[in-house]
């Protein structure tokens, strides 16, 4: 498969190729995408209106409190949206959540019946 990995019917697929062609610590990497899409298993997704920026932000935000962040992510206020995904979500979320602690959980559970960017 292309790509790294994705969770569906909460499994997660990992490519091979990956693996296979990742150098450096493949423990810690692997770790860390276990960590991402662990998170996709238990997050909401607003019924399919959060945008995915959001939805991929959460589950690196997962990955990044666990330690698991790769040297290779942007550095804490760069990016140019706030939803624009993946590391740069991460950041701006973790600066979020040291606003007010739980924000993030308190931000997921809010998307569990709908997504509406007022409800932010």
């Amino acid at each position: 498969m292309n790509g790294v990995a994705y969770t569906s019917n909460d499994e997660i697929h990992v490519s091979a190729n990956y693996i296979g062609g990742y150098s450096g610590d493949v423990r810690g990497e692997i770790t860390g995408v276990l960590y991402h899409e662990m998170a996709h298993i238990w997050q909401w997704n607003g019924n399919g209106q959060a945008p995915g920026g959001l939805i991929e932000g959460i589950a690196d935000y997962i990955r990044l409190k666990a330690n698991y962040a790769p040297s290779h992510w942007v550095k804490a206020g760069q990016g140019n949206r706030w939803d624009q995904g993946y590391d740069v979500t991460a950041r701006f979320l973790d600066y979020c959540n040291s606003l007010r602690n739980g924000f993030v959980a308190e931000l997921n559970k809010k998307m569990k019946d709908g997504y509406m960017i007022a409800t932010l």
